[in-house]
């Protein structure tokens, strides 16, 4: 897995464990039902491993803008299952959105088991055709048969069109037999399956329809990005607190060293009173709201407050500088970056005694504080970070296992380090300790180095993450 899945990877569209339900589905417009959405990605690449999934992540994050859950997602290969999958979907969901099978292949066939399953005869669709022959046109290409396809719309079908390739998507609505008379229509989307069709045929075309054919309650939601606590920690810190809170829905979603806290709610003034409860508890381990990364956060206040910085990194490889260069902006913040792997590298590139490594091996407190000091004085910086660790599998001993790091951050008021103990694989170790790097420059940034206290900001937060 690479460090970025592995960095934004989550468990669902909100993911963890709902500790105070919320009613799920909205009233329609008819005010006598409710919306239930399911969401069918279809490809058999997807099934194969070949593509990653990313078009639930996106549409559950855009329906949720209107007050709307996904209640049901199913991932089908090219062929019949589409036409089964959407048979389903649309006897027991309100809005059926397919992806995927609208181009002019063979196995491209989701437009045609739509029509077919609704009983709708295909027709060409002169405007499609015409947009479609200019499109190909601008591009050096005539309209084939097999492209021409893509004109075909279902009778009665309302066209979503593709500013951004050849497929339109089509949105279409059906009663089921039996359906009572006050229910609502059922809705099917059909979309393109390419990312870059199909999310700006979603904001120019999909959301606006959804705005003006079908009646949401605007939910509201707030995200508290924590550092350095477990999630069982967090879940036992807030509970109390929030359960005299009504009418919340809140999770969790744990990745390497850090949990997201979630909230959602109607009521807006709640989730602003919750923000009150939330920061009392978690104090200095909130280092950022909603989807603002530890990079971008370090970032933003170095240049707030004027201050650049260097890194000195071992075991991470480069990983914090990196980090730190995938932020814009950053080109004013960061000045240096040291990868020095060996010892020999340690004292060359950043003036590490080598009487240190030899009395203290290079993974120690004293070589971490001595690398992250050499690295701002060299580099003529406000701050730096060191990490010295064992990734692992192998080097590991009684007295420092395969997992050990040790951390330093250096600016003007001293230098304060920390040791950690990330028991996972390589690539995971070196991502956490990226993270606890950054979190040292970010409480450094607040408090100042010498102020911290375990590699936190104050005792409280000391606390919160339960450690000696």
């Amino acid at each position: 897995m690479s460090i970025v899945a592995m960095l934004s990877g989550c468990c669902g569209a909100f993911p963890g464990h709902v500790l105070s339900p919320l009613a799920r589905s909205i009233p329609s417009r008819a005010g006598t039902s409710m919306i239930t959405v399911e969401v069918i990605n279809t490809g058999s690449e997807l099934l194969l491993g070949q593509v990653t999934n990313t078009h639930l992540g996106f549409i559950a994050r855009e329906l949720f803008k209107l007050g709307l859950r996904v209640d049901r997602q199913v991932t089908v290969p090219d062929g019949a299952a589409i036409r089964g999958a959407m048979s389903e979907g649309l006897a027991r969901s309100s809005l059926v959105i397919v992806t995927g099978g609208l181009g002019p292949t063979s196995d491209d066939l989701t437009r045609d088991f739509a029509a077919e399953l609704l009983e709708r005869p295909l027709r060409l669709n002169q405007a499609v055709l015409t947009k479609l022959t200019d499109y190909l046109g601008r591009r050096g290409y005539g309209v084939s048969e097999l492209t021409k396809r893509q004109a075909m719309v279902p009778e009665g079908g309302e066209v979503l069109p593709n500013d951004y390739g050849t497929a339109p998507g089509l949105v279409m609505t059906h009663r089921n037999v039996g359906d009572p008379p006050h229910m609502p229509d059922h809705v099917l989307i059909l979309l393109p399956g390419p990312p870059r069709e199909l999310k700006p045929m979603w904001t120019t075309y999909v959301m606006p329809w959804l705005r003006t054919h079908l009646e949401m309650q605007v939910m509201h939601q707030r995200t508290w990005r924590v550092q350095g606590v477990g999630e069982s920690r967090v879940q036992e810190l807030l509970e109390q607190a929030l359960r005299e809170l009504h009418d919340f829905e809140f999770g969790y979603c744990a990745r390497p060293g850090e949990v997201d806290f979630r909230l959602i709610s109607p009521d807006q003034a709640a989730l602003t009173r919750a923000d009150a409860v939330v920061r009392g508890i978690l104090a200095d381990a909130i280092y950022a709201e909603d989807e603002e990364s530890m990079e971008q956060v370090v970032v933003r206040q170095s240049v707030a407050a004027g201050k650049t910085i260097a890194t000195a990194e071992s075991c991470t490889g480069g990983l914090i500088s990196n980090r730190l260069t995938n932020v814009p902006g950053s080109s004013a913040v960061l000045q240096a970056g040291y990868v020095t792997y060996s010892n020999t590298s340690k004292t060359r590139e950043l003036g590490v005694n080598p009487a240190l490594l030899t009395t203290h091996g290079a993974v120690s407190e004293p070589v971490a504080r001595a690398m992250a000091e050499g690295a701002r004085r060299l580099a003529g910086t406000s701050l730096a970070v060191a990490a010295t660790g064992i990734a692992g599998p192998d080097g590991g001993s009684a007295e420092k296992p395969v997992g050990t790091v040790w951390l330093a951050v250096a600016d003007e008021t001293g230098t304060h380090s920390v040791r950690r103990k990330l028991s996972t694989d390589r690539e995971t170790f070196k991502l956490m300790a990226s993270q606890v790097a950054l979190d040292l420059l970010r409480l450094s940034l607040k408090y100042g180095a010498a102020r911290l206290v375990d590699g936190h900001g104050a005792a409280p937060t000391a606390a919160v993450a339960g450690r000696p």
